[in-house]
């Protein structure tokens, strides 16, 4: 199957990541060289990609008028099915798993930005349920920068399934919920973990909240209640980062 990514940062993190991902790329007539088209074009030549010049008019239609910076990558991609086990294969390649859980993320501009983040994170992993969430689409690929094609994203029907799975490996189940009277910074916090976020608007579903281990929030001040989930997934996984290094 064939999908298309855009724009600058996107297309270059994939050309370093995974270059073999891309069946052609396509560039605007005209378009000034500068340097990260420079690295672009070195990286079209070192991997062999083919490329081609083409209009402003047909770079609007095939993205549906998103900023596209003039350049634009097919790229092949697999859809894979991954079940139970498949999970547990991939958390004990790791020493100390790291992973992450997003509920009910259905803007994919949050789901790219979360991406992105958990990926500069070193999260190992990322689960999301199959229904009430944004699809992998290139709206994600291009806010996550192309990182949603280094780690792996898996859809899984039962979240509540997979976190008692996970609980039986021993990993503890944190729930973010800025109803709890626990904060993130008082609270050590050590791995193997699962960190679970959910819609800046609703949070957590409730019967994910039960089956967590211990449910943190984040302390915000001058009347805000809640913070964009891309956000809060930040501040959560870097909290952790800090906490383990120092």
């Amino acid at each position: 199957m064939e999908d298309i990514i855009f724009g600058f940062y996107p297309i270059i993190n994939l050309l370093k990541n995974n270059p073999k991902l891309f069946k052609k790329i396509y560039i605007l007539n005209n378009k000034k060289i500068n340097n990260k088209l420079k690295e672009i074009l070195i990286n079209i030549k070192k991997y062999n990609i083919p490329y081609c010049k083409t209009t402003r008019q047909w770079l609007d239609k095939k993205t549906n008028n998103h900023v596209h910076q003039g350049i634009l990558g097919i790229i092949f991609f697999k859809t894979i099915k991954y079940h139970k086990n498949d999970i547990i294969k991939i958390i004990k390649k790791f020493k100390k798993p790291f992973i992450l859980i997003l509920d009910r993320i259905t803007d994919p501009h949050n789901l790219g930005a979360c991406i992105r983040t958990a990926v500069a994170a070193k999260v190992n992993i990322i689960i999301l349920p199959k229904h009430h969430s944004s699809t992998l689409n290139s709206t994600v690929k291009k806010v996550s920068c192309g990182t949603s094609e280094t780690l792996p994203i898996i859809f899984v029907n039962s979240l509540v399934e997979i976190i008692n799975l996970l609980k039986n490996n021993n990993i503890t189940i944190i729930g973010a919920d800025n109803k709890s009277t626990n904060t993130i910074y008082n609270n050590k916090i050590y791995f193997p973990i699962c960190i679970i976020m959910g819609s800046e608007n609703k949070g957590i579903r409730p019967i994910i909240k039960n089956n967590c281990d211990i449910l943190l929030n984040i302390p915000l001040f001058n009347n805000i209640d809640s913070l964009n989930v891309s956000v809060a997934t930040g501040i959560f996984l870097f909290e952790i980062i800090r906490q383990n290094l120092f």
